[in-house]
């Protein structure tokens, strides 16, 4: 099962840890990712889990990154549930590897671009701000967004594993964040750590559920575990939702549905499909032609 954990250390650093290969693997599943999408997908996904915990009052994160390389926007919503949605325009992108082993995300993403981050909360209106793509690789990107837009100092690292027959083999990632109080001593241990860790998709090769990453990561800090939850792939979209959309629809595209026996609507962030016959349809728009009592 997917998680996501939280620390705090006493030196005034806090860390996200996320294990994401189900999750990956679903939207490699529902989207017909190619290997590269699921990398650029997968990491996108990993990274807005560990940005949308990140604060208190139940936080949705929602992510677009939009680049000129050819598999167009990413756009990921993350919910304070640990659940997560997205999709990628071009699903079935194939760049030339970077070199043997190693998928080329940033060309296929992009290098010139944006990183659009919209924050939710029931307690304050929505925030949304951008910061230029940086290497389309994902992880530079968010960092470099959390330092010019929000001022937080940060260390992010994401990693898909995709395996020879296309399935997702290890996903995860961790968000190191030093607090106002962080002294300098050991945030130059953090760097340490981290430099000796390596990419993390190397270690996630090794260690898929990310164990013993926390101590390496925090080894010489007091660390506390403050929270650890699951996490999975969910849309919220429904029948029901889908309906509202219709019954919103023109009398000339309401009339132009009807000429067929059955009307396919498609999710774009899951691709879950949803099936109204013409009776159905029928129905629904009597239904939404009738005046509220």
């Amino acid at each position: 099962m997917d998680k996501i954990c939280r620390y705090t250390t006493k030196e005034g650093v806090r860390m996200a840890v996320a294990v994401t290969r189900d999750t990956v693997e679903e939207a490699r599943v529902r989207h017909d990712l190619s290997p590269v999408a699921t990398a650029a997908l997968g990491r996108t996904m990993t990274g807005a889990l560990l940005m949308a915990g990140d604060f208190k009052n139940e936080e949705n994160v929602s992510l677009r990154i939009q680049g000129d390389g050819p598999l167009g926007v990413v756009h990921v919503d993350a919910f304070s549930n640990n659940t997560v949605r997205g999709y990628v325009d071009n699903p079935h992108v194939d760049v030339p590897l970077k070199y043997a082993g190693k998928l080329d995300v940033g060309a296929a993403v992009g290098h010139n671009g944006d990183v659009k981050v919209t924050r939710f909360t029931k307690l304050r209106q929505d925030y949304t701000s951008q910061s230029p793509i940086q290497t389309g690789e994902i992880a530079e990107d968010l960092a470099y967004y959390l330092y010019t837009s929000e001022q937080i100092p940060a260390t992010i690292s994401l990693g898909v594993l995709v395996d020879t027959d296309q399935t997702t083999k290890a996903a995860g990632g961790f968000l190191v964040q030093a607090l106002p109080d962080a002294t300098d001593e050991a945030l130059a241990q953090v760097e340490a750590n981290i430099n000796e860790l390596g990419p993390i998709s190397k270690y996630l090769e090794t260690h898929p559920d990310a164990e013993g990453l926390v101590e390496r990561v925090l080894g010489g800090l007091t660390v506390e575990k403050v929270y650890e939850g699951d996490v999975r792939f969910q849309c919220t979209c429904s029948r029901e939702r889908f309906e509202g959309v219709l019954m919103t629809l023109t009398d000339k595209d309401k009339k132009d549905l009807l000429e067929d026996e059955t009307t396919e609507l498609v999710c774009h962030y899951c691709n879950e499909k949803y099936h109204f016959t013409r009776d159905e349809l029928k129905q629904l728009f009597k239904e939404a032609s009738q005046p509220k009592s």
